[in-house]
């Protein structure tokens, strides 16, 4: 077995150790996780050491039995999360299609694409634009921009350093003119897409915010340009802006100052 076999072979003994834990057996010992795991105590101690040192389980010292750690709290709350944000905005996302007559979707941002967690069609849908659990670059995307906007400067660095292609006849390639770009949508509060992403095609997005303030996700609408003329941005952004502010309440908001604040970023590309 080579050493990438062997890693992943002790990632998924490592899962199966957490996977034994229940409501009913909240405590195991070494010699019951190494007998139904079928391992070698000598394996079953070193995964455990590994699971102990990150968090994952914690040891009883008064009976030498191991739980669950607290770190798990923290993948927990990951999860919730994304569980209510997906249960919040679907009557929201429906109310936009039905104002708007266009494509609603609910995105975050993972590593360097916008996902997209929930859409709700439109009656006269674009074949192949979009659909639950694409990936699309967060660059070009007004979704992906918007989410980027208000991330730290470690991520953006990232984004900024990545390859940038040109997948529509208005996509930014440049990093300075992508980092101009982000700044301007971080001071409007929205982003619009016109030609970057598929040629065509108009997508414009606002930021959905989570209790502690920071942007985690975006609401946005995808259409043809024939559809969504740029005489019709103005309402859109504002139907737009009222869905992400609802959400963004739902999710434990509380918005303090609607000021235009730019912190700026850094051009250290």
């Amino acid at each position: 077995m080579d050493r990438r076999d062997y890693l992943l072979h002790s990632v998924k003994n490592a899962m199966r150790i957490l996977r034994l834990f229940s409501m009913d057996e909240p405590e195991l010992g070494v010699t019951q996780i190494s007998s139904r795991l079928g391992l070698s105590k000598s394996s079953t101690h070193r995964l455990i050491a590994t699971l102990l040192k990150q968090g994952y389980l914690e040891k009883n010292e008064i009976n030498s039995k191991y739980r669950l750690g607290l770190a798990l709290l923290g993948l927990t709350g990951v999860i919730t999360n994304t569980l209510e944000i997906h249960r919040e905005s679907l009557p929201i996302l429906q109310d936009i299609v039905e104002q708007l007559g266009e494509a609603a979707h609910l995105g975050v941002l993972e590593g360097n694409d916008v996902v997209y967690l929930h859409k709700v069609e439109c009656k006269h849908p674009v074949r192949l634009l979009s659909h639950i659990g694409k990936r699309n670059p967060a660059y070009c995307s007004s979704a992906g921009k918007v989410i980027l906007a208000y991330q730290s400067e470690e991520v953006i660095h990232r984004v900024l350093e990545s390859e940038l292609y040109p997948y529509g006849p208005n996509t930014i390639t440049n990093p300075e003119k992508l980092r101009e770009n982000l700044m301007d949508i971080r001071c409007k509060g929205y982003s619009i897409a016109i030609d970057e992403l598929h040629e065509g095609v108009v997508s414009i997005a606002v930021p959905v915010r989570d209790y502690t303030g920071a942007v985690i996700a975006a609401i946005s609408v995808v259409g043809p340009k024939q559809r969504m003329s740029e005489h019709q941005s103005p309402y859109h952004i504002q139907i737009l802006h009222l869905a992400g502010q609802k959400l963004s309440k739902q999710l434990g908001f509380i918005e303090t100052d609607n000021k235009c604040t730019i912190k700026k970023i850094r051009r250290d590309i």
